[in-house]
């Protein structure tokens, strides 16, 4: 069952900072369902989506409430020959306000979204895994498969060897799915409607639908302004951000209307941004996540300082050197101050703090690589202080030349970067065990006297 986790914030009387708790969240339907649904379906239906040649504008609608702001926008690009792809309720919505969607898309393989389906859009494009009472309820129906491990050995061997179907991506989100599915179909302008992630008036769609209405909420902040959001709606956003560039990079182009937690962070002016928030448009794209430095020097760290029980990773990002020292046999604490930053096998105990505030745990061990680069230089002399206050011991690998991955998004990202000497004068207050220039990083052992 595919799975991820969010930390979720809870404030309690009298308490003087929020609880965090890490919340998984799993998909609506049992694999074991979802598999019988994909051999089922790919065995009574035949018509499977292919790949065709370039073609003019597609609207994708989503279910956010801005729609409502923009039906004369989607009439008019209808009009001019847009081909309407509608996601699930969105279809009867559609039709209700004078607009024929050419396309519904389902994804969801609950039984109960067979109530979704609309009979009077022009076709259904609905995945493989959605429950046989959906399918069985479209009459014009084109079977697409969602590209999860494994889904070709769940399809007739005949058919997979004879090929000419697409497999789409797009995660566990019909909105994301549909981003593929409209790029397999030929189209390479995309006029996105409804694709807020997050509530408007209290309400999650802008239009009712009863088997969302019981979806629990968090809130979450966008460059200073609160959102609500339902736990599923958490990823949709970063996956639109990494997903939308991957598809512009081939050659799409976007325009984005309404406004919500995804269209914000779309549209965000980098430079009007928090420190945290930049880092969190940062991990929404892939590429920034592929490399790890710390851990790639975990093994150094392990085997020369021969640390025990409980550490810290301040700083965790992805959390790969994490899992490297449980691997080790450590019992590893994620400390960082952007929420999404960690990969989903990273699942250990998470804190989400600013370092430059007193850190709320102890232990002898702690490990920060990478990190203290990011820190302005005004604040490094705190960080340390407040690293080393947390900490008896610390491992710390800092880079000493400028950083790339801030062209992501047009920023800097290397706040401090300084010899090997300048970096050992900052820990003059403490005693340094080891020192090493690499040359392209520094590496330091550091007790607390």
């Amino acid at each position: 069952m595919l799975r991820t986790q969010v930390p979720v914030r809870y404030k309690n009387p009298h308490a003087s900072e929020d609880l965090v708790l890490g919340l998984d969240v799993i998909e609506n339907t049992p694999s074991e369902a979802i598999e019988a649904n994909t051999r089922a379906n790919a065995r009574k239906y035949h018509n499977w989506l292919q790949a065709k040649d370039v073609q003019g504008s597609a609207i994708l609608i989503g279910g956010g409430g801005s729609i409502n702001d923009h039906i004369e926008d989607i009439q008019n690009l209808q009009s001019d020959g847009a081909t309407v792809f509608a996601m699930n309720g969105a279809s009867q919505w559609a039709r209700a306000h004078g607009i024929t969607p050419d396309y519904q898309v389902i994804l969801d393989a609950k039984p109960e979204t067979a109530g979704l389906v609309d009979p009077l859009a022009g076709g259904h494009l609905f995945s493989s895994q959605c429950d046989p009472m959906t399918t069985a309820a479209a009459d014009n129906l084109t079977l697409w498969h969602l590209d999860r491990p494994g889904v070709e050995d769940l399809l007739p061997a005949k058919r997979v060897k004879e090929g000419g179907y697409c497999i789409v991506g797009g995660d566990a989100s019909v909105g994301i799915c549909a981003l593929c599915l409209v790029y397999t179909q030929g189209f390479r302008d995309f006029h996105i409607f409804g694709y807020d992630t997050s509530y408007r008036d209290g309400k999650g769609h802008g239009y009712k639908q009863r088997i969302n209405d019981t979806m629990p909420t968090i809130e979450t902040n966008w460059a200073g302004k609160g959102y609500t959001i339902s736990i599923a709606m958490k990823d949709q956003c970063q996956n639109f951000m990494a997903y939308s560039q991957a598809l512009k990079d081939m050659g799409c182009a976007f325009t984005v209307y309404g406004e919500g937690l995804l269209q914000s962070v779309y549209r965000t002016d980098v430079s009007s941004l928090s420190e945290q928030d930049k880092y969190r448009l940062m991990w929404m794209f892939p590429v920034y996540r592929d490399i790890s430095p710390g851990a790639n020097v975990v093994q150094f760290f392990i085997d020369k300082f021969n640390p025990s029980g409980k550490i810290i990773d301040f700083g965790c990002g992805t959390g790969k050197a994490a899992v490297k020292m449980k691997e080790a046999g450590l019992q590893p604490l994620l400390i960082d101050f952007a929420d999404n930053c960690r990969d989903p096998d990273a699942d250990f105990p998470f804190l989400e703090w600013d370092l430059t505030d007193p850190i709320p745990a102890e232990t002898e061990y702690g490990f920060c690589a990478d990190v203290m680069e990011h820190i302005p230089q005004d604040d490094v002399g705190k960080v340390i202080d407040n690293i080393m206050a947390s900490s008896e011991k610390v491992f710390f690998q800092i880079s000493t030349v400028d950083d790339l991955g801030g062209d992501l998004i047009g920023a800097t990202l290397h706040h401090t970067v300084n010899n090997h000497n300048w970096w050992l004068d900052q820990f003059s207050a403490y005693t340094v065990e080891y020192d090493q220039d690499l040359g392209i990083a520094s590496v330091f052992y550091v007790v607390r006297d």
